[in-house]
């Protein structure tokens, strides 16, 4: 989707990370030819797993961890004012992530607070989520949210 996304815009995409560390995106991206300097992550996932935030990592702001949903919050608007100016959009891998470790009624608030914060800035949001894999309460808030869905088909394993 990210290579996609690179192919068809200049966006600076800006990929919240609860589900898979930035560095292993970072080389997973370059070994398959996506342009990671338009790329700039917030990790939620590093720091928790390791106890500690690599130094010297560029395009990247460590949050301590995936349930500090304040410290994200900070993160995302620090990073929006940081390229204001410049056409991004947020990636938020995943809200089913998320719920590992947030309940879904603090999710849903800090999901309406970044949608609201993106609409204001008019800056586009994809949100990837298992439909099957959240409550269907919290799927028909996260649809109320959003200006579009986009559904992926199951693929065969057979």
């Amino acid at each position: 989707m990210i290579n996609e996304i690179q192919k068809k815009s200049s966006l600076l995409i800006i990929i919240i990370c609860v589900n898979q560390p930035a560095t292993f995106l970072m080389n997973l991206y370059k070994k398959n030819g996506i342009d990671t300097s338009r790329i700039y992550f917030i990790d939620a996932i590093t720091q928790y797993a390791t106890g500690t935030a690599p130094k010297n990592v560029e395009n990247c702001i460590f949050v301590s961890k995936p349930s500090d949903l304040t410290s994200m919050g900070i993160a995302v608007t620090k990073t929006l004012h940081k390229f204001e100016g410049d056409k991004s959009l947020i990636f938020l891998d995943s809200v089913n992530a998320m719920l590992i470790h947030s309940s879904s009624l603090d999710l849903t608030k800090f999901i309406h607070f970044i949608i609201s914060k993106l609409r204001i800035m008019n800056i586009a949001g994809i949100l990837l989520a298992i439909e099957n894999g959240i409550d269907p309460v919290l799927f028909t808030q996260l649809t109320t949210f959003a200006d579009d869905i986009v559904e992926f088909p199951e693929e065969d394993a057979g």
